[in-house]
C-alpha cells in the first residue's frame, strides 16, 4: 500500500505537493483549492494484479486535465471512478456527471476533463489500460462522462463489487493472479451494466470506433490551429468528408460541432480564470483557433447565454 498526505506539508506547499502526487499516480493534472480554510488531501494506492486502485480523499477543490497535459502524456489510461463519500462533478467530452455515493463514471486521460469536489469527498479510482476495456466495450468513448447509478441494477452490483475489492486490496496482499481475476470480474460486470443501461449496439464496426477515437484525439491536439475543420480532419486521415460524417453519425455531434464546443469550453475556462485576466477576450479567442471576434462573440453567447465580456465579469466577481 502506498500512502500520500498533505497533512505534514507546509500550508503554502500543499496544493503543489498534491499536484505532483496525483500527476505521478494518475496522469498530469492541476488541482485548485475551493476551501477558504485550507486544502487537505490523502491518497492510498494498492496494486491489483496489473491494475491499480487508488482512494482519493480531498477537501473542496477543482481538478483540471487540460490539452497541454494531454499532449505531454505518453501513457493514456482510463479511470473508473466510484464515489464513496460526498458529491463529485465530473465533466468530459461535453457531458456532466454529478456523482453521489455509489455512482460510477469512466474518464479517458487522452482527452481533457475536470473534477469538482464541492464538499469533502472520498473517491475510489480504478486505473485501467485501453486493453482492459477493448474486449468488453465496443466504444469506451461513448461512456465518458456518463453516470451509472449505483443504487440499482447491474451498475449497483459493479459498485458493490468494486467497493468490496478495495476493502480486500487495502487490508491484505493478493497474488497477481488473484488480483487480475478479481479486477476482470469487476470490469465484466461494469461492461454488462453499461450495455444493459444504454442498449449499446456491440456489432458496430470496430474500424469506425477506432477511427472515431483517433479523430477526437486529433481534434484535441489541433484545437489552437485556426485551419482545423471537418474538411482538414478528413484530409488528415485520408478519408472523404462524407465518410467522416458517417463515422460520427452514431454520436451526439458532428466533427464541426465538436471542434466548436471544445474551443468554446477552453475559452470559457480562461475567461473565468484570474490568471488570464490580463489577456484580452480577442487574444484568448484567437489563441484557441477563432479568427473572427464577431463570430466568436455570437457563438459564445449562444452557448453560455452571456457575451464573453459579461461572462468574464460575472465569473471573476463571484
Amino acid at each position: 500500500m502506498q500512502r500520500y498526505s498533505t497533512r505534514d506539508v507546509p500550508a503554502g506547499c500543499k496544493v503543489g505537493y498534491w499536484n505532483d502526487v496525483t500527476s505521478s499516480v494518475f496522469a498530469p493534472m492541476e488541482a485548485k483549492s475551493l476551501d477558504r480554510d485550507g486544502f487537505e488531501a490523502e491518497l492510498d494506492c494498492a496494486r491489483l494484479g496489473s491494475s491499480w486502485l487508488a482512494n482519493v480523499r480531498s477537501t473542496p477543490a477543482i481538478v483540471h486535465r487540460n490539452p497541454g497535459h494531454v499532449v505531454k502524456t505518453r501513457d493514456r489510461p482510463y479511470f473508473l471512478h466510484l464515489q464513496l463519500k460526498g458529491r463529485l462533478k465530473v465533466v468530459q467530452d461535453g457531458r456532466d456527471a454529478m456523482l453521489d455515493p455509489g455512482d460510477l463514471v469512466l474518464t479517458d486521460s487522452a482527452m481533457p476533463y475536470s473534477l469538482r469536489y464541492e464538499e469533502d469527498c472520498s473517491t475510489l479510482v480504478m486505473i485501467l489500460t485501453a486493453g482492459d476495456l477493448a474486449n468488453r466495450l465496443p466504444a469506451p468513448d461513448d461512456l465518458l462522462g456518463v453516470k451509472l447509478s449505483g443504487r440499482d441494477g447491474m451498475a449497483g452490483t459493479a459498485s458493490s463489487l468494486l467497493a468490496g475489492l478495495w476493502e480486500e486490496a487495502r487490508t491484505r496482499e493478493m497474488t497477481d493472479t488473484m488480483g487480475d481475476t478479481l479486477a476482470s470480474a469487476v470490469l465484466d460486470v461494469f461492461a454488462a451494466s453499461w450495455i444493459a443501461t444504454a442498449n449499446v449496439q456491440v456489432a458496430e464496426s470496430a474500424v469506425s470506433i477506432s477511427r472515431r477515437i483517433q479523430i477526437r484525439r486529433h481534434v484535441e491536439a489541433h484545437l489552437r490551429d485556426p485551419d482545423l475543420s471537418a474538411r482538414s480532419v478528413a484530409a488528415a486521415f485520408g478519408i472523404s468528408p462524407r465518410y467522416l460524417h458517417i463515422i460520427f453519425s452514431t454520436g451526439e455531434e458532428t466533427v464541426s460541432n465538436l471542434i466548436l464546443r471544445r474551443r468554446l469550453e477552453e475559452c470559457a475556462k480562461q475567461l473565468r480564470d484570474p490568471i488570464w485576466a490580463r489577456r484580452t477576450i480577442t487574444e484568448i479567442a484567437f489563441s484557441w483557433g477563432f479568427n473572427n471576434a464577431t463570430h466568436f462573440a455570437r457563438v459564445f453567447r449562444e452557448k453560455y447565454g452571456l457575451s464573453p465580456r459579461d461572462y468574464r465579469t460575472a465569473q471573476l466577481s463571484s
